[in-house]
């Protein structure tokens, strides 16, 4: 590496400063929403028990991804690329978790809260991404040695959840029926199976082609998507946790499966990272 190119290799990841801003107004205002939901009991006083619980073990997982945007966006602000791709994959959870809680959760006092989160998350995740020159990227993310058994991982997660949610939701349309789930929090739909069927899963599997082919597409996003995966399984983690401390039933074989996609998919992260060319 040269003095000459290594001006040119720092704008690469050089993300404006508006949106390191918004990171931490977006981390602010995502503890002062979670803490609202973990101790006062009136944030989900309009939800079933069941709905509840997993808001509140959401709102515990939130805590953590706070943690891990704060971390990042702080790297990012050294022009760290590593940073980037776990900032990135932050954002896809926040996103993900906050259109739920704008959609799904019954409108009370933290309402614009949540309407607020979920766009200012969306717009510094675009924010950051229109940085991405894929050309110069290209030469600091493409050959990583860890992006075959990464792809793989990915593919797994992607096609393992889609039977998984299908083989819910297919014999309850044939039968004309709906889900237990549906029952318990009384919702009209599953807002986690439509996102992850129309988006994060075919995503997932995308990427995991794109990452296999070598494309830059799939080497950018893989470590945000497995970001996503280990901090999502965070938050069933913590609802099976509470409903295991409150005596309610909760699936022991679904819980170690999750905690084994956190490990892997945090493992796995690890070892792409460290393959990414900083300089």
């Amino acid at each position: 590496m040269t003095a000459a190119t290594s001006p040119e290799i720092t704008k690469n990841i050089s993300v404006p400063a508006v949106w390191i801003g918004t990171s931490v107004l977006v981390s602010v205002l995502v503890t002062i929403t979670s803490l609202f939901g973990i101790v006062l009991e009136k944030t989900y006083s309009r939800e079933t028990h069941a709905w509840a619980i997993q808001a509140i073990g959401q709102d515990y997982a939130n805590l953590a991804v706070v943690i891990i945007l704060l971390v990042s966006t702080y790297f990012v602000s050294k022009h760290s690329l590593r940073g980037f791709l776990v900032w990135l994959g932050a954002y896809l959870y926040l996103i993900y978790a906050f259109a739920i809680y704008a959609f799904a959760v019954h409108f009370q006092f933290l309402f614009l809260a949540y309407v607020l989160i979920l766009g200012l998350s969306f717009y510094t995740l675009v924010g950051g991404m229109i940085t991405v020159d894929m050309d110069k990227f290209s030469r600091l993310l493409l050959g990583n040695p860890k992006a075959k058994i990464v792809s793989v991982l990915l593919f797994i997660i992607g096609a393992m959840f889609s039977l998984l949610w299908l083989s819910e939701i297919v014999p309850n349309l044939i039968a004309g029926t709906i889900s237990q789930g549906l029952v318990e929090t009384q919702l009209w739909v599953n807002p986690v199976h439509v996102l992850d069927l129309a988006f994060l899963l075919p995503g997932m599997i995308i990427i995991s082609v794109l990452l296999w082919k070598e494309k830059v597409l799939g080497c950018l996003m893989a470590v945000p998507l497995l970001v996503f995966a280990a901090t999502m399984g965070l938050g069933i983690i913590a609802m099976f946790a509470i409903s295991a401390i409150k005596g309610l039933p909760y699936s022991l074989p679904a819980g170690i499966m999750i905690g084994i996609i956190i490990v892997l998919s945090s493992g796995f992260s690890y070892m792409f990272l460290k393959e990414v060319k900083e300089d």
